[in-house]
């Protein structure tokens, strides 16, 4: 268990910590539940690359995440492991109360309306519906994704007419890194107002390497805190200043035995 799951402490920021974890038994879910207190203290980043196995996912929703879906400030993960995830708990990332940070790697996917985190929706109406989610503090939700197809400039017109439509005000930036040319040397950046809202919708072009920034934010707003926000946007690393979870779990030979028949699954702890 020890080679499995380790516990690192940053020599770079006294306060901050990682754990690593290679292979889940019930020695590795203990170990987990004696640093539960670690978990509550503060957000942390959670980095997860695992197989599209349902066995794997489910193992991890039913051992893992009740310690820690709640505390999740940053998520870095696959547009494929989101998928498998939701197969599970459609509204995952809803569900996630302190997420702020949420990386996608190089896979293709954006935000899709209607909004919607059911079952029936698609993992692009999910992702709208937690962007659009409003956070208490106000404080921006950062949003890092590719894109890879030909239709980029008609995703960013359907947030233009979500904002033209929109009632209330929510605070996002997203970080878009284009992968198909046409869409980054075809499209111009903008400025849009909604007067009833008092926000500005702004498409920025970071470079001409095909990053863009397109941001929601107040009209009359912090300058000096949304420039922070927009350059921490722009940086695709976990933040070295929190708390890091790491879990890569690849094989069946990395998952311990007896594990499902202990604990209740994602849909029973919905149920109770």
């Amino acid at each position: 268990m020890e080679n499995h799951c380790q516990f690192r402490k940053f020599k770079c920021h006294a306060k901050s910590s990682r754990i690593d974890i290679s292979y889940i038994d019930r020695n590795v879910i203990a170990f987990l539940n004696r640093f539960r207190p670690l978990f509550g203290t503060c957000p942390f980043s959670l980095y997860m690359e695992t197989t599209s196995r349902d066995r794997t996912l489910e193992l991890i929703l039913r051992n893992i995440w009740p310690m820690i879906g709640q505390k999740i400030s940053d998520m870095h993960l696959s547009v494929k492991c989101f998928h498998c995830l939701r197969k599970f708990v459609p509204s995952i990332l809803t569900d996630c109360s302190s997420l702020r940070v949420l990386a996608f790697n190089i896979d293709d996917v954006f935000a899709e309306f209607p909004a919607d985190d059911s079952a029936m929706a698609s993992d692009g109406q999910a992702l709208a519906k937690w962007l659009f989610t409003p956070r208490p503090d106000d404080v921006p939700k950062e949003l890092k994704c590719w894109l890879k197809k030909d239709d980029g400039t008609s995703r960013v017109e359907a947030f233009k007419t979500a904002f033209a439509d929109a009632l209330s005000p929510v605070n996002f930036i997203v970080f878009i890194w284009v992968v198909y040319w046409s869409f980054g040397s075809s499209v111009e950046p903008f400025e849009l107002t909604n007067e009833l809202t008092r926000e500005h919708l702004v498409l920025k072009r970071v470079d001409f390497c095909g990053r863009f920034l397109l941001v929601r934010c107040p009209i009359a707003r912090d300058e000096s805190k949304w420039t922070k926000w927009e350059k921490e946007a722009l940086d695709w690393q976990i933040s070295d200043q929190l708390q890091q979870i790491n879990i890569q779990v690849y094989r069946e030979d990395q998952l311990g035995d007896g594990l499902f028949d202990e604990t209740p699954g994602p849909s029973d702890q919905q149920q109770k």
